[in-house]
């Protein structure tokens, strides 16, 4: 088994003003998948030199969004049984792509699936502004229901960390109050952590009274009132009632889904997609509820004609295209060259690069 994690991202804001509508994103999902169709080359190179390129995995209940980061250097080697090394055996041509899935549902909310080496969440709002214009500032979603998570949560592990230069058992009552007195006087300069965990082995009885001391201890800190001078605090454990593996951050209020998913099918490209597809969805529906009454809702219908079909290199593309041009007209004629008489067709109508971009 491997283990992936679902973030909750919500879109707050489109090109710089408030998103209140929902976002378009079944236009969107159709465009890339016209584009994919229609042979048209969906790369785009970001201001850090990081190629993506995204495609569409489903357009219903959830139109879902696969995004790729492409490699073609620097990649990883294959090991034979003695360990022996060999390059991957890519075809001319071929490129490494590692994915993370993006689930656009209601209220503007992004599920977001994620892996080790997939591109983060960011990465969606690059490729959207770069190839069709579009700028989403994207926000995580805060868990308020933080007590009632924590509630349900079978807690496995307990993690903080704190500077050293801030050590001090003032900021803490009991037994906390010890231990930051004592870590204290151990250190002065760098950064203080300690992780408490039940462990792999033992007896059941024996993991749950370590799970339920670990829950007290957590309820102790949190009642300091003074989380907020440590730079992490995190609780991680298996929601009771989902059955999902849930990290809850405790300065942030938000939560991260850790899902155990079967290894072998994500190394299968054409069943990692549909596997994909149905966590996002689940995620979904688990989680509706929650959204419906935390988040606000979105009026009215998405403006569909925001979003231009897809061309080769996008928006930057056409736009430095078009820039071109114009810088073009604008140099001095030479002497040599007859000078436009009036009434002539502007460039732009002679085929020039000034067009616009086909909307939908």
């Amino acid at each position: 088994m491997a283990r992936r994690s679902v973030q909750f991202w919500r879109i707050e804001q489109l090109n710089g003003d408030a998103l209140t509508r929902p976002f378009p994103a079944r236009r969107v999902a159709d465009v890339v998948r016209k584009a994919r169709e229609d042979g048209t080359d969906r790369h785009f190179t970001s201001s850090d030199g990081t190629v993506l390129l995204a495609q569409t995995a489903a357009v219903s209940p959830n139109p879902v969004l696969l995004l790729d980061r492409v490699r073609d250097t620097n990649l990883p080697s294959v090991g034979d049984p003695l360990g022996r090394r060999k390059p991957l055996p890519l075809a001319p041509g071929d490129h490494l792509l590692e994915t993370t899935y993006f689930a656009f549902l209601k209220r503007n909310v992004i599920a977001v699936l994620t892996s080790g080496n997939g591109p983060r969440a960011s990465r969606m709002g690059e490729y959207l502004g770069g190839m069709l214009g579009l700028e989403p500032a994207l926000v995580p979603v805060v868990r308020e229901d933080i007590e009632e998570i924590l509630a349900r949560l079978e807690v496995s592990r307990f993690e903080f960390a704190l500077p050293a230069e801030r050590l001090s058992g003032k900021l803490m009552e009991g037994e906390w109050a010890d231990v930051l007195d004592s870590a204290s006087r151990l250190m002065t300069e760098g950064t203080f952590r300690i992780s408490l965990s039940v462990g792999r082995s033992g007896k059941a009885e024996d993991k749950q009274r370590i799970r339920d001391r670990i829950q007290q201890l957590i309820d102790l800190f949190r009642r300091a009132g003074s989380v907020e001078h440590f730079d992490y605090v995190v609780a991680e454990g298996k929601d009771s009632l989902s059955g999902d593996r849930e990290v809850v951050d405790l300065l942030k209020e938000r939560f991260i889904s850790h899902i155990d998913v079967d290894a072998d099918v994500f190394n299968d490209p054409a069943r990692s997609v549909a596997e994909a597809v149905a966590i996002l969805n689940k995620q979904a529906r688990d989680n509706e509820a929650f959204f419906a009454r935390t988040l606000p809702d979105t009026k009215g219908a998405p403006d569909n004609g925001a979003v231009p079909d897809l061309v080769a290199g996008g928006v930057v593309a056409v736009r430095a295209a078009m820039a071109a041009a114009v810088a073009s007209r604008e140099e001095p004629e030479s002497r040599d060259e007859p000078k436009s008489r009036e009434g002539s067709k502007p460039q732009e109508a002679q085929g020039g690069a000034g067009h616009e971009l086909v909307r939908g």
